[in-house]
């Protein structure tokens, strides 16, 4: 071999040697920057989820506040719809009330004029039995004096008030 030959091998593999080199330097300098680039994107994804979340967070709380005035609104609409009603049905049953307080008063007096005539029904037939009891005795005390012998005791014994005339037919029968 001769001295030409090693140079050229040498500075092959020189040149070998130093490609290497670089090419190990440059790949060193490009995972470095691909390090690098991970780091800002994985920063940049950070910052944006930040901001994303910051923006859900912001709507919502636009969310809640409007669905908490919808529901205020619904609660109040509830409300008023429970007062109409509640309203309505006290009214009505006022009303009835009221209907029937008047039903019962005038059914009361109705049956009060009833009442009243049966007791002047009852005082005209106590008064009638009077009379009939006096002429009986009347009748009684004639046929004493004709026969001189006392007449058989044929008169009913009238009851002593109004209430014992209503008993005494059920008694009877």
């Amino acid at each position: 071999m001769d001295f030409w030959t090693i140079t050229l091998i040498t500075i092959v593999a020189g040149m070998v040697l130093v490609i290497g080199g670089v090419l190990i330097v440059y790949v060193g300098s490009l995972v470095k920057s691909a390090y690098e680039l991970k780091i800002e994107i994985q920063a940049d994804i950070e910052e944006g989820q930040k901001k994303v979340e910051a923006e859900v967070d912001k709507r919502l709380r636009w969310i809640k506040r409007d669905l908490i005035e919808e529901v205020e609104k619904m609660k109040s609409a509830m409300q008023s719809e429970n007062h109409r009603r509640l309203t309505e049905a006290t009214d009505g049953l006022e009303k009835r009330i009221t209907d029937l307080t008047e039903t019962w008063h005038k059914d009361r007096a109705d049956v009060s004029k009833h009442i009243e005539g049966l007791r002047s029904d009852v005082l005209v037939i106590d008064q009638r039995l009077r009379a009939m009891r006096r002429e009986q005795q009347n009748g009684k005390a004639e046929t004493e004096t004709a026969t001189g012998e006392p007449a058989p005791n044929t008169a009913v014994t009238p009851p002593a008030s109004p209430d014992a005339i209503a008993t005494e037919p059920a008694a009877s029968a």
